[in-house]
This record gives structure tokens, sequence and C-alpha cells, in this order.
């Protein structure tokens, strides 16, 4: 009972660690797709108060409606009654077309629309929605001075003048509309939040194992001179539990900010885990034969900073000068990310990113190789100290054997 009684516990452990390193891994990517998330406003709530009726005023009403900045949602009588709907907090730009404005135009005297800002809003909002009022007026005046009728100025159907310039640009976005820059940024940002929690769990792992083994052996100096099982079933543990943290966070964080997710995603999940083994190996390989703990957290950062920043994300490879792109391809980074933006981004098959797939596994077996050989090593280093302790121990009976 007690055995069970404790291996519920060690599982409980293991969940509660899990939760927490989600948590706060899913708070770091939040922040990271937050910065990437588009900020234009939409739907900025506005009160009309339109004094002059006139066929120009139902013009401008009408290009103000037919924006996507736009949702008008009072018509008032008054600036009296937009200031009240300002101080209450239910619009955030009222609009007021004086009297007489049409009759002013027609005789060529200017004419000023009056834009009641909200300034207790978010700074981009009254910004962005002034400007774009702006542009719908530049616009009139333009329509004005190639002498349109006011009765077609704005957006209003016509025949006789165009609406648009006949050329002009749409946007179409391939991975999340609501976000931007969305092919390299977010998806780079949370590897390098990848890199340095699968890195430093391990250390701490191993560390703490270590700590304990010196308990029992003393002269145990380094890692990899501890029991097989003290280095492998964290190693196991915590691969599993950062590989789980990690997409946990990492599709939550998508779903949150509304980024569309590829029908299968245990390819992704796949590419994650085999990210985390990359760098769990390594850092096994670093702690198995550093003792000094601040060498090992600088050497983390040497590793995890460069990989980051010449992993082609924020400068294509094709246009990085020599040194830079050979460091970044030394580093499993580069290569995951080539995979993600593949089968996350594009919902492209496994097969279709084997190739930085197998890159992947080289630099994994390459690191495991690593970690074999320092093993070994240890474990010829701790039948030695055995060695020693029982001759000196021998030596000591011996000893004792002659004063007695």
């Amino acid at each position: 009972m007690a055995n069970k009684l404790s291996s519920f516990q060690f599982a409980g452990f293991l969940l509660l660690r899990t939760v927490l390193i989600t948590l706060a891994l899913l708070l770091f990517f939040s922040m990271m797709a937050g910065m990437y998330y588009k900020s234009e406003p939409r739907g900025v709530r506005v009160a009309i108060c339109d004094l002059d009726h006139s066929p120009l005023s139902r013009s401008v009403i009408y290009s103000i409606n037919a924006s996507e900045m736009y949702e008008i949602k009072e018509s008032v009588n008054d600036y009296q009654e937009i200031q009240d709907l300002i101080d209450k907090g239910k619009i955030d730009l009222g609009i007021v077309i004086p009297e007489n404005a049409y009759k002013n135009v027609l005789n060529h005297r200017p004419v000023r629309v009056l834009a009641a800002v909200n300034g207790t809003a978010n700074p981009i909002v009254p910004k962005l929605s002034v400007g774009t009022l702006k542009k719908i007026l530049m616009t009139l005046n333009m329509q004005l001075m190639m002498h349109m009728p006011i009765e077609d100025l704005g957006s209003i159907p016509n025949v006789r003048h165009a609406k648009e310039p006949l050329l002009g640009v749409s946007q179409r976005v391939y991975y999340s509309p609501a976000m931007n820059m969305e092919s390299s940024m977010l998806p780079a940002f949370m590897g390098l939040a990848m890199q340095i929690v699968s890195m430093l769990i391990i250390l701490l792992a191993l560390k703490t194992n270590l700590k304990q083994v010196k308990g029992l052996i003393p002269q145990i100096k380094y890692a990899r001179q501890m029991p097989l099982k003290a280095i492998l079933a964290p190693a196991i543990m915590s691969w599993i539990m950062v590989g789980t943290a990690i997409s946990t966070a990492f599709f939550t964080t998508m779903y949150i900010f509304g980024v569309p997710l590829p029908q299968n995603i245990w390819n992704t999940v796949l590419i994650i885990f085999l990210l985390v083994l990359a760098m769990e190996s390594l850092s096994i390989f670093l702690t198995l034969n550093i003792n000094n703990v601040i060498i090992l957290t600088a050497l983390i950062t040497l590793i995890v900073l460069p990989a980051f920043m010449y992993s082609g994300f924020l400068i294509p490879e094709e246009q990085m000068a020599y040194f830079p792109h050979l460091v970044g391809g030394l580093f499993p980074l580069r290569y995951y990310l080539r995979a993600l933006y593949l089968v996350f981004n594009h919902h492209m098959p496994l097969s279709v990113a084997a190739v930085h797939i197998n890159t992947l596994l080289e630099f994994i077996a390459a690191f495991i190789t690593l970690v074999i050989v320092s093993i070994a090593i240890g474990i010829f280093e701790r039948r030695r100290i055995h060695l020693r302790e029982k001759l000196k121990k021998m030596e000591t009976e011996v000893v004792a054997e002659e004063n007695a």
C-alpha cells in the first residue's frame, strides 16, 4: 500500500510540474502572440450628429458606414448628446456635420466636420479612426475637384465615376488574418522558450539527482559518474513532461488568438518533441561533464541566443552573411522552424518536411552518442572509485590487524 501511495504521489508530482510548466509557457507564448496580434481597430463605435440633412451629409454618412473601421451606434440631434455618450463610455468617436455644409460647398466655402474623440480609449483607436475619417473626406474633396455631382460623392453607386482606383492591392494571409509577421516571428519566439525550458529542466533534474547520489557516494564529482538509472529516469520523464507542456501551451495559445489549427495536430506535436529531445540531449551531455552551474547556464545562453538570432526567422537565410548562416545551421532550431512552417503554418504532411525532420534526427543521434560516451566514461570512473575505496578499506583493515 505504501508503494502504491508513493507511486501515486510521484505521478501527481509529475502532473503538477507539467501543469505548472504549461501555464508558465502559456503565459509567455500569449505575450509573444500578443506582440504580433493585429492591433488595427475594427468596429469603432461612432455617433453621428447630422445638422445639415443634405445630399452632402448623406454622402459623408454613407462613406463612414461603408468603412470597415466604423460601426454607427447612434444618430443624435446635437453635440451635447455626443458628449454625454462619450462621458458614459458608449462611443469612441462623435462626428458632427455642421449646418449649411451643402450650401457652403456649393458656394466654394470651406466646411469643417467635427470629430469628438473619446480620450480615455486605447490611444490607437482615436488616432486611426480620425485618420480614416480624414481619408474619407479627402476622397470626397478629390471627387469635388473633379466636378462630380454632390449626390454621387463617396461610395454611392454610380456609373459615371469610379468609386475606387482602377488598380489596387488586396491582402490575403495564409496563416491567420489576426496575426502580423505570422510566418516566422511567433513560432521562432516560441522556439526560443522551448530551447530554454528544455535545457534548464534537465539540468536541474540531473543536478538534483547528483546531490542525492553524492550523499551515498561522496567521492562522485561529475553527473556522468551517477548510476545509469539516475540519468535515464529524469531524462525520459523530463522529455515527456516538457514536450507535453510545450505542446499544450502551443496549441492553446494558437486557439486563443484564432490561428487555424491543422487537421493532424500530431505532426506538429512530433516536431515539438523532436526539438525538445534534441535540446535536452545536448543539455544532458553538458550537465554530465560540467560541474559548475554558472558555466552551464552561460553555455546554455551561448547556445540558445545564437541559435535563435541566426535561425532565419528575422533575416532570410539567403540574405545572411557567411558566418551567421553557418552558425545558425549548427543548431536544431533552424530545422525545427523549417519543418514547423510546412506542417503547422501550411498544413503540409510530414513527408514534405522529411528533409528537415531527418536533420533534427541527426542532431539527436549526435547528441545522444555524446551522452552515451560520457556515461561510458562515467561508468569507468565510478568503477575506479569503487576499486580505490575497496583498496583503501583493505589497507585500513590490514593496518588494524597489524596494530592488533
